[in-house]
């Protein structure tokens, strides 16, 4: 039932002066923002989205994300020998199989993610999204990267999204899923709210 989906109320004006508020937060220094920086570094997913990718520029981001700080940096940190890597690495569903055969040549377990489901622009028909999903996580992808269809916020379709998300979240199957909103696209920060609430709640 999203019928109170249509009844939610974004404070803008509250919005913006909490954002400013956060910009004047301290920030940490010395080690411990060495300690963050590090932290991110694990957080990243190395991302080649190129229309001229080829697999050798897929196998060079695969060793940086194997290897994303120098080794000298590591050491200096005491940080050699922590198995530092990035989070994933995400590629379109056509290069999964070279990311995945070269990190296991590497002997790596970074997991492959893939954008798939139309992207970037989520105005690809349904049946097309789910089949390009499918076909990722058979070459090996771990992870799946959705967008949705910015239309169906525009025109307040939420149970059309709803059911849009639930079916590719389906089509993964074990492989992780993520869904990307393209925020800047959908009008309002209420629809940002309203579709972030959709995105959780089909999975």
């Amino acid at each position: 039932e999203l019928g109170w989906i249509s009844k939610v109320y974004v404070n803008r004006p509250a919005v913006v002066r909490h954002a400013e508020q956060i910009k004047k937060w301290k920030t940490v220094t010395g080690n411990w923002q060495a300690a963050w920086l590090l932290k991110a570094v694990t957080c990243i997913d190395l991302t080649t989205l190129s229309g001229d990718d080829t697999p050798s520029n897929v196998q060079r981001l695969c060793f940086k994300a194997k290897h994303p700080i120098r080794e000298d940096l590591l050491k200096a940190l005491d940080m050699h020998d922590k198995g530092i890597t990035v989070a994933a690495v995400c590629v379109y569903p056509t290069r999964v199989s070279d990311a995945v055969n070269t990190l296991k040549a590497a002997g790596c377990n970074i997991p492959v993610a893939s954008v798939a489901a139309g992207f970037p622009s989520g105005q690809t028909p349904l049946e097309t999204k789910l089949a390009e999903i499918r076909l990722a996580v058979e070459y090996g992808a771990r992870e799946i990267d959705i967008v949705i269809s910015r239309s169906l916020v525009l025109t307040g379709q939420w149970e059309g999204l709803y059911e849009e998300i639930r079916l590719c979240r389906a089509a993964c199957g074990e492989a992780h899923m993520k869904t990307i909103l393209a925020t800047g696209e959908l009008g309002s920060l209420a629809n940002v709210y309203k579709a972030s609430m959709i995105a959780m709640m089909a999975g």
